[in-house]
């Protein structure tokens, strides 16, 4: 699903980002797990350009605000984990994954998104 939403892609790698308000989510299987479990981003090193602040939410659930502008300024793609605490994971067999932008502000763009187990 996904809002005010564009898809492109950078070194024949697929991006989903979005813009001033824009969503785009994803529905991640848990395994029924919920202690470890982080969520793995990757994104493009650089974006001098733009604004790169969003909201990253579980189920509706604020898990986290990321400010990526001009945190890297490199021509290689980046990866962050994000610990997802098991009180959002609880009884749950999957986690719908919500990226926001922040108004005037940019999302990604997001190329690979999975939840892992540490």
């Amino acid at each position: 699903l996904y809002e005010r939403s564009n898809t492109g892609v950078t070194r024949d790698v697929h991006y989903r980002d979005a813009r001033s308000g824009g969503w785009f989510s994803y529905d991640l299987a848990t395994d029924g797990l919920t202690d470890g479990v982080s969520l793995y981003v990757k994104y493009w090193g650089v974006a001098e350009w733009a604004t790169r602040k969003f909201d990253i939410f579980v189920d509706d659930e604020l898990l986290r605000s990321v400010d990526n502008t001009g945190k890297w300024m490199m021509s290689q793609f980046v990866s962050e984990e994000y610990p997802v605490p098991a009180a959002m994971l609880n009884g749950k067999q999957s986690i719908r994954v919500k990226f926001q932008a922040q108004q005037g502000a940019t999302v990604g763009g997001v190329y690979d998104i999975r939840l892992l187990k540490k």
